[in-house]
């Protein structure tokens, strides 16, 4: 049921939160489309004039222009609203900005209303342009900060679809390092754009920080895009939180079709994380946020899709979808790259101020973990299994991972938990190797080598994936089309092609004792399992290659954009 304009405004005036200011956004179309837009102006106008709280003046003035409404004049404008607010409203307006910038980001983004910015202007292009959007992590090494498997497949999708004489152009949206610049560059001969989108923030912007950034991402966007040649015909989004919802208005303002990439995440992780009371108010106001965000993305879109195979979980998540409704699509990877000749498991043994093995390792089967250090992804959970399950005398631990400075908060904590639970077993000295995130390219080059390379018992090296869910597991298939054999979760997207005790494993990563006694009982078949991990290779090559699974993306897009 839509708010009246002066609930809505009032929600706002009261809970003054980016989160706020991010969901009254939502509800403006419905407010306008029941009250009127004249009525919805109206209230704005009257809450613009009624506080003195800048900051407020600044959201309601964004609220307005994301919606095409218009409560003051330019001059009122002028007179009670400064800054990136007042020339995206002014902007809005069509009315010029003359203005003397207090920071080198107002300065860029002044620059670029100005026209003072050099920026590539694409040639048309010869079919539908798509859009996608990685804000979080954005297209970095993967395994460094936030960026993991979702980077690799959407640089390997875009290479897939821009290859196909069906899909014209397909442009990746990232944030920027840095506020102070603005990107835009075709990624090598094809048809592929990376856009790096400036915000006013010193550091990387995590998901409760989108709300606050939500109005200047959509503006970038609606004006770089036309201005580069880039203006999308399909926008797809993946994650369910502001910067996605940012992304959306962007293809609300550009008239471009939305697509949605629903998991039962958030509402399945609030469901657990708080099935008891919890003193820890402001994670759960943010997860219940997140919550709405993907309600309002999954009605937004016009299409809304889910990883291949979870379709019934996302129901019971997300009652308003029906299976027709829902298309499931699986994700893949690009072919492995030709072997150099240089030997990086040689890398595993290298001295380092980090551990690293050393020759009682030698001839030993490997247990590999690689991905983001991130709670989770369980690295300590997996290092206390294997000690506890004295899986060290039998096995070594190798874990790639995180970045080799600046890390993270989570970075450093899981990092620090497993430096600790290593000098806590004096006996596992020279069996476990922790090591900074390597590229995609030098990882899957490690795993093909592995591979290739039988332990002294015959067994297959083991893909440990220790993570409490993966939603599908991009370093799992890397690892299986290598000829690791692949342990992951039971929970969480890896049951889609992971058939257990035929092409791979799955295990109990709740608790250490769970998933010590999974790959104790899996490195205890030996040899017997080599057909497995060989099942597990045809898996992938048969299935998932990235030319497989971008036909249906293909597919989808092209039909939306006709």
């Amino acid at each position: 049921m839509a708010q009246s304009p002066h609930v809505l405004v009032d929600a706002l005036m009261r809970d003054p939160r980016p989160t706020t200011f991010s969901l009254v956004c939502e509800q403006v179309p419905a407010t306008v489309r029941v009250h009127g837009g004249n009525a919805t102006a109206v209230e704005l106008r009257r809450a613009i004039l009624s506080t003195e709280d800048e900051v407020m003046r600044a959201w309601l003035v964004d609220a307005a222009w994301l919606h095409r409404l218009r409560p003051l004049d330019p001059e009122e404008a002028r007179e009670l609203v400064a800054g990136p607010a007042l020339w995206r409203y002014l902007d809005a307006l069509g009315v010029p900005v003359d203005a003397d910038p207090r920071s080198p980001y107002e300065k860029l983004m002044l620059d670029l209303l100005h026209d003072d910015i050099s920026l590539p202007v694409a040639p048309p292009a010869t079919g539908p342009t798509i859009a996608q959007s990685m804000l979080i992590g954005g297209t970095a090494r993967p395994g460094e900060g936030a960026s993991g498997g979702l980077t690799v497949f959407l640089s390997s999708l875009a290479e897939a679809l821009v290859a196909r004489p069906d899909i014209g152009r397909v442009v990746t949206v990232v944030l920027a390092p840095e506020p102070t610049t603005v990107t835009v560059k075709r990624n090598g001969p094809l048809d592929h754009w990376t856009v790096r989108v400036p915000v006013d923030s010193p550091v990387a912007l995590a998901q409760p920080d989108m709300a606050r950034h939500r109005a200047e991402i959509t503006w970038w966007l609606t004006k770089l895009l036309p201005r580069c040649g880039l203006s999308p015909d399909v926008v797809h989004v993946r994650y369910s939180d502001d910067g996605s919802l940012a992304v959306a208005d962007a293809a609300r303002l550009l008239g471009a079709k939305l697509v949605f990439t629903v998991t039962p995440d958030p509402h399945r992780h609030l469901a657990e994380r708080y099935a008891e009371d919890t003193e820890d108010l402001t994670s759960l106001r943010f997860d219940l946020h997140r919550v709405r965000t993907a309600d309002h993305l999954v009605e937004r879109a016009d299409q809304v899709i889910t990883i291949g195979g979870k379709q019934d979980e996302v129901l019971t998540h997300f009652p308003q979808l029906t299976p027709a409704a829902l298309e499931a699509l699986e994700e893949g990877i690009a072919p492995s790259p030709p072997p150099t000749g240089r030997s990086l498991v040689r890398e595993l043994f290298r001295p380092s101020l980090l551990p690293r093995l050393d020759g009682s390792a030698e001839g030993l089967p490997v247990l590999l973990n690689v991905g983001r250090l991130h709670p989770m992804k369980q690295q300590p959970l997996l290092v206390r299994a294997w000690l506890e399950a004295g899986l060290h005398h039998s096995t070594s631990l190798v874990i790639i991972g995180g970045s080799s400075t600046d890390r993270t908060p989570d970075e450093q904590k899981v990092l620090d938990e497993v430096l600790g639970l290593a000098r806590s077993e004096p006996s596992a000295r020279g069996r476990l190797a922790v090591l900074p995130a390597w590229s995609n390219h030098d990882v899957r080059l490690l795993q093909h080598e592995l591979a290739a390379s039988t332990p002294s018992s015959g067994a297959p090296h083991v893909y440990a994936c220790a993570s409490a869910k993966e939603e599908f597991g991009i370093a799992v298939l890397e690892a299986m089309e290598a000829g690791l054999l692949a342990v992951g979760p039971l929970r969480g997207g890896l049951s889609c092609y992971v058939d257990h005790g035929q092409n791979g494993f799955l295990v109990d990563t709740s608790a250490a004792p769970s998933l010590g006694e999974g790959l104790a009982r899996v490195v205890g078949l030996g040899a017997s399992t080599a057909p497995i991990a060989a099942a597990g290779q045809r898996t992938v090559r048969e299935r998932f290659t990235i030319d497989a699974v971008a036909e249906p993306f293909a597919a989808l897009y092209r039909r939306l954009s006709s």
